[in-house]
């Protein structure tokens, strides 16, 4: 009998230099894999734009051989390639179908979830209101969903900001740029108080038409590396992170880690992530949002108890942890396998 350990193939989406989430997620957690599978990382060699690029990856996906092969999220439809005992299905959110309508609407629905949600036999989602929302979609597959929440990177959590005491201006951090992230609503809430806006993401002409209208200091920068985006959180005084809707919002725990206050929306699932470390806020009501960075500038010793409190509910996500609950689904995989096999 063999004891060599189980192949675990991660695939992942072609790279790109606007967006890398999933992937520091799963490059993370795959040394806390390592010691019961033998994990490879795989990337599919096209964007998933038109039924050419899509068909390459599926074609791609059916040449891979594991004895589970995880499709890590955006590329769903990936999973149609994966013979059904072996395949795991994570879901991050659901934005990209919030935001269409009509015929796309229904054929992105169908070829990005229903159909790879039907077809996996293990699904795992980030968080409860992602679980939600696949309830409200798809009613008669949520139920295989299992919860494992996103994880931050250790090396994360041994950082610390950079005390910027004495500077005239308090640094105020803004991840991400696309519509969810309300940048809009963020930078006017802000405008007129002593505060630097620093923005990471690529900004539309539209956006930065709207800044530059504001009595406002701001500055961006895009296509960051891994460490650069670290060197952002221990350079800021406070993450706003006042989304209208998220998977996860990983920004939240990886400021919290560092040690930066948080300024957050008070819905799901920004709530159930930044636990008790952070300011909650209507991320629709730009005077509620500037109110509660007022607090924050006017008070030293609540900006330190959201420090702490942060860095405290960080630990809830750390990379071992959440590797644990994933082995136990690989786990799963494997034994199916051996029934079917026998």
């Amino acid at each position: 009998m063999s004891t060599s350990r189980p192949v675990a193939l991660l695939l992942m989406r072609k790279d790109s230099s606007s967006y890398h989430s999933i992937e520091y997620l799963f490059e993370t957690l795959a040394p806390f894999l390592s010691d019961e599978f033998q994990v490879r990382i795989v990337r599919v060699p096209c964007q998933s734009s038109g039924i050419l690029r899509c068909a390459r990856n599926l074609a791609f996906t059916a040449k891979q051989r594991a004895d589970i092969i995880h499709v890590t999220g955006d590329i769903h439809y990936c999973a149609l390639a994966v013979p059904r005992t072996k395949c795991i299905l994570t879901i991050h959110d659901l934005c990209s179908l919030n935001r269409l309508n009509g015929p796309r609407k229904l054929v992105f629905s169908l070829l990005w979830y229903w159909i790879p949600l039907r077809w996996a036999r293990h699904v795992t989602v980030v968080s409860e209101e992602t679980r939600r929302q696949l309830k409200r979609n798809y009613p008669t597959m949520a139920d295989k969903a299992v919860v494992i929440p996103n994880c931050v990177d250790d090396v994360i959590g041994l950082k610390r900001r950079i005390t910027r005491e004495g500077l005239c201006k308090t640094r105020v951090l803004q991840v991400g740029t696309a519509g969810n992230k309300n940048l809009d609503r963020v930078a006017t809430a802000l405008s007129g108080l002593p505060v630097q806006l620093r923005i990471i993401g690529a900004l539309s002409t539209q956006q930065r038409s709207n800044l530059h209208r504001l009595d406002l200091e701001w500055t961006s920068s895009e296509g960051l590396s891994r460490a650069q985006i670290l060197d952002e959180y221990r350079n800021s005084d406070v993450l706003i992170f006042a989304s209208t809707y998220e998977g996860f919002g990983l920004p939240i725990v990886e400021a919290q880690a560092i040690g930066l206050p948080v300024i957050t929306s008070n819905m799901p699932p920004m709530t159930d992530v930044a636990g008790d470390g952070a300011l909650f806020v209507d991320p629709y009501d730009e005077q509620d949002i500037r109110s509660a960075l007022v607090r924050l500038l006017r008070s030293p010793e609540l900006a330190q108890r959201l420090s702490l409190q942060g860095r405290r509910n960080a630990q809830r996500f750390d990379a071992s942890t959440v590797a644990v609950d994933y082995k136990e689904v690989y786990k799963l995989v494997c034994h199916g396998m051996a029934r079917v096999d026998r």
